[in-house]
């Protein structure tokens, strides 16, 4: 069976999603082409979640949306047949979804909506679970692979960290800032830390905390800025313990089986909480409720 599957979600998404694809092909013996974006969809495919990887950005998906006779596409040549479409692309979308079936020739097709509706209190992995007919998807515990680590230990070793010795990974961002703990609460916490504490800043915080802030955390504490996400999974995996938001890395992490602490805010944790082994989830709203204290025992226990 062929398995092709579209997600251009975010990175958090993209983990959960990428759980229900590794389900849904061991469950019918199948193969699976994801199209996400390109460093997403190379990141499953490098920790073996998926078979192949295609860009979604390089594809001509407005054809979805156009009249042009399907002879006269360039999609279905691109992505080929296949026998089990799975998209959050195009879903709840009817005209849509009927259109990215016929262009590629999807013997059957399964879209799925990228949030809970309202009257749903589940978490949304189970709700794409019962969609798909599964009875449940495994926790994750995706291996990192070895070259990848290996690049996660220079990476650590460059900014003073023997990848050798226990390390905690804090990442204080998140796709929104509503979604963060305050700033000064990770680092009062990484100051009482027993283990070596490594500090992470995606694209979005290194914005946020530009100049002075970032150069002070810099020199208090070893930092990643911008890892690639092969580093960031080899780095998570190698931890002690990891510590974040609501965000996509923090799912990276627990699917890597990084025992993994989450802070919630204002999303709620039984529809989006990471899935992963060892996965302890504190949850206040807003998040800036959460005493230091709390955190780190958390992160102590893991």
């Amino acid at each position: 069976m062929t398995i092709l599957a579209v997600h251009p979600g975010a990175l958090g998404d993209l983990v959960l999603f990428g759980q229900l694809l590794r389900a849904l092909a061991d469950g019918r013996g199948g193969r699976v082409r994801l199209v996400a974006g390109p460093a997403k969809a190379d990141l499953l495919a490098g920790l073996g979640v998926v078979d192949e990887a295609t860009d979604f950005d390089g594809l001509p998906m407005e054809e979805v949306f156009a009249d042009r006779p399907t002879g006269e596409c360039k999609l279905p040549a691109l992505t080929g047949p296949c026998d089990l479409l799975v998209s959050c692309f195009a879903a709840g979308d009817p005209p849509a979804e009927r259109r990215l079936t016929e262009l590629t020739s999807a013997a059957e097709g399964l879209f799925l909506p990228v949030r809970p509706p309202a009257d749903c209190a589940g978490h949304l992995l189970d709700l794409w679970a019962d969609r798909a007919g599964l009875p449940d998807v495994p926790r994750p515990r995706w291996p990192v692979p070895a070259a990848w680590g290996r690049e996660a230990g220079v990476a650590l070793a460059a900014v003073g960290v023997d990848p050798a010795r226990p390390y905690v990974v804090v990442h204080p961002g998140a796709g929104s800032r509503d979604k963060c703990w305050p700033l000064e609460r990770f680092v009062e916490l990484a100051r009482r830390c027993r283990r070596s504490p490594v500090f992470v800043l995606g694209p979005a915080e290194q914005d946020w905390w530009a100049g002075g802030v970032r150069a002070e955390l810099a020199a208090e504490f070893p930092l990643l800025a911008s890892p690639p996400l092969r580093v960031l999974a080899g780095v998570a995996a190698g931890a002690r313990a990891y510590l974040g938001n609501d965000s996509g890395p923090t799912h990276l992490a627990a699917a890597t089986a990084a025992p993994t602490v989450v802070l919630f805010g204002p999303t709620d944790p039984r529809r989006f909480a990471p899935r992963g082994p060892a996965v302890t989830v504190l949850a206040r709203r807003p998040p800036a409720e959460l005493s230091v204290d709390d955190v780190l025992e958390a992160v102590e226990n893991v």
